[in-house]
């Protein structure tokens, strides 16, 4: 770690002083040469060990991505797959690699893992999820596209490796909750405002990071206008945020209720297309109950 330059200064001064052919020089004074050229010495050192700290980093940061077998390994690997192509074995016979880059084929823009052990047979399973777009806007894979995937890094993986790549439809939100607001503006426009606010929320979460309740109910207070936002435990159904999830099979799991934080099942969320299996699933403005609030 890079010392201040204060630091170093002080050991030019105290490394001056154990030199008697240089005790003649004076440093009592801030403004003299000698001063001038001990604090310009420090900060060209300073300068240089920040850059060997900025480099140790970056090197460290990359070797620990190139590191064949690890998590990261396989998450890195899944973000370089171009659909379509053709895998081959490098020419130091190292690993695999494409023989042409093409951005416009990685059709994986988000991947990430998680490490999944059976009590049973004490075996570690990596599983890997994948989803194509960007934030806000995930999709799944297609069957055939998650087919190809597998296969990939069914080449690249390490031998008895257990791993599964999924790729399943976002998890859909629930937020039933009442949200109260002072009434200043209309009961329509509010209901405008908490779709934006929570769609914001969706965009910036990243991909299968924690879901925290109390950041939902964050998201809603920060929104004008609103006072206060409300978990009736009474209510039927009772209130909270509840998630739903898709299995790999594209059956969907029954809805739960989240206590403190959990994560997505497919790294992200999405609010309910109320189309087909989602039909009775509520959307936002279905699910938020809003009042005005009486003080």
């Amino acid at each position: 770690m890079a010392r201040s330059i204060n630091d170093i200064y002080k050991e030019i001064v105290a490394e001056k002083d154990k030199r008697l052919e240089l005790s003649d020089i004076q440093s009592d004074s801030k403004v003299s040469i000698f001063n001038g050229i001990a604090w310009t010495v420090a900060t060209a050192i300073f300068s240089f060990e920040t850059i060997m700290d900025i480099f140790t980093y970056d090197m460290n940061s990359a070797l620990q991505e190139r590191i064949n077998g690890t998590p990261s390994y396989y998450v890195n690997s899944l973000l370089k797959y171009q659909h379509g192509d053709k895998l081959k074995i490098r020419e130091d016979g190292l690993g695999f690699g494409y023989e042409k880059l093409d951005t416009t084929k990685r059709i994986v823009t988000q991947a990430s893992y998680q490490e999944d052990t059976n009590d049973q047979s004490l075996d570690t399973k990596l599983i890997l999820k994948v989803a194509s777009g960007t934030n806000g806007k995930l999709s799944p894979l297609t069957s055939d596209q998650l087919m190809m995937v597998t296969s990939y890094v069914n080449q690249i993986k390490f031998a008895g490796t257990n791993i599964e790549v999924v790729s399943r439809k976002g998890d859909i939100i629930i937020p039933r909750l009442t949200v109260y607001h002072d009434g200043a503006l209309p009961e329509e426009t509010m209901r405008s405002k908490i779709d934006e606010a929570l769609n914001s929320f969706i965009m910036e979460t990243k991909f299968n990071s924690a879901i925290y309740v109390s950041n939902i109910i964050s998201c809603l207070m920060s929104i004008e206008h609103v006072t206060d936002v409300y978990m009736d435990v009474n209510a039927v159904p009772q209130q909270g945020v509840y998630i739903v999830s898709y299995e790999s099979d594209g059956s969907m799991a029954e809805e739960r209720r989240i206590g403190r934080m959990t994560y997505a099942s497919s790294g992200f969320l999405r609010e309910s297309s109320k189309e087909d299996q989602e039909a009775n699933i509520p959307n936002f403005r279905e699910a938020i109950v809003l009042k005005v609030d009486v003080v």
